[in-house]
Parts: C-alpha cells; structure tokens; sequence
C-alpha cells in the first residue's frame, strides 16, 4: 500500500473514533462544530482548486468528490472537522478568552499542518500538486519547503472564525430545536467559507502587491504571536500535568496519529536528516501538543 492510501485509511479510522467519541459522550456542541468544520473544509477546498488553479490534488484515493482535475479527498474535510474539535479540547486547558481560544486552536492546526503538508506533498508523486512550482527544501518568503505561505495562513483564517461564533453562541443554540441547532452549524460553516474566502482574496492580492512577502511575513508574525501567549499562559499558571484519569484518549491518539505519520514521512523522505533543525522543531512541537493536551 503507498503512502497516500495509508494516510487516507488511517484518517478514516480516526475519524470513525471521534465520532463515536462525540456520540458517546452525547457532545452535541462538539458535533455540531465538527460539522461546520467539516462542511468549510470540503466548501474551501473545492472552491480552491476550481477558482484558484494553483494546485490540484491527486487522483490515486480511493473516495474523492468534485470532477477530476478539480476533486478533493473525501476524508480531508472530516479530518477538518476532528482536528478542530480535538485543537478546540486542548485549547479551551489553557483557559483563555474565548478570542484567544480560537487562535490557539487555529494555531495546533497549523503548526501540525506545517510537517504534514511539507511531506505530503513528496509522498508517491504528491498528495496534491502546486502548479508551476518546484519541489525543494529551500525556505524563503515565496514558500516554506515549496509549501506556499497563503497555505498556512488561510488555515489560521479559517478554524478560529468558526470556533469563535461556535464559542459565542452556544448558549442561545443550546436552548433551540436540535434541527435549528444543525441549521445553525452548517450557518457557521457558510460564515467560515465566507469569511476564508475574503481573507485569502485580500491575502492573494497582497502577495501579488508584495512578491509574496505579506504572507510570510503575516503568517510568521501571528503564529509566533499566539506562541508567545501560550507560553506565558503556561508559565504563569503552572506547568503540572493532571492525573491520567483526566487525560482525553481519544484527543492523545488523534493528535499522535496525525504527528506520527508526519515525522515517519519526514524520515522516509529524508528530510529529518537534510534539515535536522526543522525535524527537531517537528518533535517539539509534537511533544508540546501532547503536553497541552494533558496539563492540568
């Protein structure tokens, strides 16, 4: 089996694992943002790869929607949907504004995101393919390891924005109908599409102004940003780790699962040796993921 079907199988069975960890604990706050999540992520990668012609993905899944050369991976917008949930479980440990919640959420993404994308993109002829660009390690303010910047920064749009209007109006959907609840979530979702979608416009207008410089430079500075505020939250609220009764299983293999793969592609491909610093960026925050993930 290559390397793309193996990911594939592996996100499918995770994310059978957080549903059933949802129903389980009859979370309907976390289903109905796993759905806005999910509705955004198949809405924005279909509008993507038609309106933008940038990239496209590969054909060798087993289950993709849309018509080919413009399909989409049917699993990518369920794992948009768990990685939001589970990103939203580790940031709501650090007991911030419901604002800042929402950043660091986006935040864990990214930052997974960061490894994934910069393997996946060499794995079996690529997961997906950037259109007119060249496959090398150099980091520049064109591209991260041939990973556009406009990438990383359009994700940290779109799961804050959704996670925030979730965070702000559950207590009124809470006391509505379960079906104005689901109108509500997939409402969230169009707003998150909506929203991704003027912001990465005005970002792609911005890079073309700039030579690409506004989303290297604009990513960097947030991400290092919401970094900065989870460290000093961490510091001064203690670094203990609670009881492994208190520890979120499902959240731990979730997260493993998507960092595991991550790290064993970068190994396989080579990368972890060529640039070792990037690989031990890659284990810390792997480590530091989990660690959030089971303080008290």
């Amino acid at each position: 089996m290559n390397w793309i079907n193996a990911f594939e199988l592996l996100c499918y069975a995770i994310t059978a694992m957080f549903l059933w960890d949802v129903i389980r604990r009859k979370n309907r706050e976390e289903l109905w943002l796993f759905i806005s999540a999910a509705i955004a992520g198949f809405a924005l990668e279909l509008l993507a790869v038609r309106v933008t012609d940038i990239y496209h993905y590969s054909p060798d899944f087993y289950i993709s929607i849309g018509f080919k050369p413009y399909q989409f991976p049917f699993f990518g917008g369920l794992m948009w949907g768990g990685l939001t949930v589970y990103g939203l479980q580790i940031a709501r440990r650090l007991k911030l504004n419901d604002f800042v919640t929402a950043l660091v959420t986006g935040w864990l993404i990214v930052t997974m995101d960061i490894l994934l994308d910069v393997a996946a993109i060499r794995l079996n002829g690529g997961f997906w393919v950037w259109d007119g660009r060249e496959i090398t390690l150099q980091i520049t303010h064109h591209m991260f390891m041939s990973v556009i910047w406009v990438n990383f920064l359009g994700y940290m749009f779109e799961t804050p924005v959704m996670v925030l209007i979730s965070l702000r109006t559950a207590a009124k959907r809470d006391r509505m109908p379960v079906w104005k609840q689901l109108l509500a979530a997939i409402g969230i979702g169009v707003c998150g599409v909506a929203f991704v979608g003027a912001a990465s416009g005005i970002s792609l207008l911005l890079n073309a102004i700039t030579d690409e410089w506004f989303a290297c430079i604009a990513f960097v500075l947030l991400w290092c940003f919401v970094l900065g505020m989870i460290i000093r939250r961490c510091i001064s609220t203690g670094t203990s780790i609670s009881s492994s009764k208190n520890w979120e299983v499902p959240v731990l293999i979730y997260w493993t699962v998507m960092y595991g793969f991550s790290l064993a592609a970068l190994v396989h491909l080579g990368i972890a040796s060529a640039v070792p610093l990037y690989f031990i960026f890659s284990i810390i925050m792997f480590a530091g993921t989990l660690y959030l993930a089971i303080r008290e």
